[in-house]
């Protein structure tokens, strides 16, 4: 699949760029075409001026000049040129070679022409039929493989009319030399671009290779996690089933087994709601004023019966903060964080949970005394179904720490976690607060604290 992909993305690529580049070659083309036959066709009109004018009356052909030579039409004659005698256009040499013309009557009739004309009488005469049949005062014809570009000017007061001719077939090769150099060039750089086009594609896929392959992983343990309450379920109703003749009470063991695995299917499943609801980017974000200090307190207080059960000391220093979030969100923060503290901390540890104001945010810790996480731990345990130890899992799914990460990080702030082996774990959230609503309210201390 990958591979297909990969392969479409290149030729894809590379379709766009070849077209790309078709469009500029034709572009290019076609302006320079339109800008060399513009500039023919003014100067074919003033050539026609000065031929009704009476500037000049001939166009005789050019001398064969040597190197050294100069070519304009200056003021004066050039060092080892004299002027050219005979009618002409004055000093210099004229509009060029590859210009003529034919003054013909109202029937078509050739009365006179250049005398720098090189077509036979014959082909001359094939010439104007051709442009007369057209009925067009200028345009560019083909004639023994030869293009020209045309021009008719009408005599005032006279029933004779100019038709003027440039040779257009150089300009016609040169063009077609940048064209052919052009594709050349333009084939080399679409083969070249097959090898970038595959560069990119193999950067593209990368993350489409590691959604796919998250996907795939959360599937997988999202199946697993659901596998197994799902398993513990059937089998305490198939004992239930056994025997139909029993009372609810003799069967109320197996009842309640089910019922902590539906529990615990349903934090599950809500779990994994929240967080697809996340990925499409839906906001579940309400914000709101409230105190930081107290939903700290609330959020935390109800696991003290867990932290005595295990004879933890459970100890929450707040600061009364007034702050601009989502207090259900960020309370569901501190309960993940401080039943997951509770859990991996052994008989006769302390949990600390605090919460103190900066200049500019709002810092909240959740320490314990547990076993601690490895290092090479730390930078996964915030992914999805990721669990350091499973076996002391204690049947959670993993996926506390990531939503608690995306509620953070949800709120601008950041969540990080430094620990060691046999010295506990700390998990610190910073949360930045815009100055306007920071509101510092007496502070106090609290402790729960379990069976010394």
């Amino acid at each position: 699949m990958f591979r297909k992909l990969r392969l479409k993305l290149t030729l894809v690529n590379m379709g766009i760029m070849a077209l790309l580049f078709l469009l500029l070659t034709a572009g290019s083309y076609l302006f320079a075409q339109d800008r060399l036959t513009t500039g023919a066709n003014f100067f074919l009109k003033r050539v026609a001026a000065d031929l009704i004018s009476g500037r000049f009356n001939d166009l005789p052909p050019r001398p064969n000049l040597g190197p050294g030579t100069r070519l304009d039409p200056g003021p004066g004659p050039a060092p080892d040129q004299e002027p050219r005698p005979g009618p002409g256009p004055g000093p210099g040499f004229g509009p060029g070679p590859s210009v003529f013309f034919v003054r013909i009557n109202e029937l078509g009739q050739v009365v006179t022409h250049s005398s720098n004309l090189s077509l036979s009488s014959e082909d001359l005469a094939l010439l104007l039929k051709q442009i007369l049949a057209l009925g067009l005062d200028h345009g560019t014809v083909e004639f023994a493989q030869v293009d020209y570009i045309y021009l008719k000017a009408n005599i005032p007061d006279q029933p004779d009319s100019y038709l003027l001719f440039q040779d257009f077939s150089r300009e016609k090769n040169a063009m077609r030399i940048v064209i052919t150099a052009l594709i050349l060039i333009g084939l080399v750089c679409i083969f070249l671009s097959f090898f970038g086009s595959l560069y990119m594609a193999n950067k593209a896929m990368i993350p489409i290779q590691q959604a796919w392959q998250q996907q795939k992983d959360f599937l997988a343990d999202a199946s697993h996690e659901l596998r197994t309450p799902l398993a513990v379920i059937q089998t305490n109703l198939e004992v239930v089933l056994s025997a139909p003749e029993d009372t609810v009470r003799e069967h109320e063991h197996w009842l309640d087994n089910i019922q902590t695995e539906v529990s615990c299917m349903t934090k599950l499943v809500d779990s994994l709601l929240f967080l697809a609801r996340a990925d499409s980017h839906q906001q579940f974000l309400q914000k709101s004023t409230f105190d930081f200090g107290k939903a700290v307190w609330l959020a935390s207080t109800p696991f003290g019966p867990s932290a005595e059960r295990k004879n933890i000391k459970l100890i929450i220093q707040t600061e009364n903060v007034t702050y601009l979030g989502d207090e259900s969100k960020l309370c569901q923060v501190v309960g993940i964080l401080t039943d997951n503290a509770i859990r991996n901390t052994l008989a006769g540890g302390a949990v600390t949970i605090a919460l103190h104001r900066t200049l500019n945010s709002v810092i909240l810790s959740v320490r314990d005394t547990g076993e601690g996480i490895a290092a090479e731990h730390l930078d996964k345990i915030f992914n999805r179904f990721y669990q350091a130890n499973p076996s002391r899992s204690d049947g959670g799914a993993g996926l506390g720490l990531s939503i608690a990460k995306l509620i953070v990080e949800s709120h601008d702030g950041t969540i990080a976690v430094s620990s060691s082996p046999g010295a506990g774990a700390t998990f610190t959230i910073v949360l930045p607060i815009p100055q306007n609503i920071i509101e510092t309210l007496p502070a106090h201390v609290g402790i729960k604290k379990g069976n010394p």
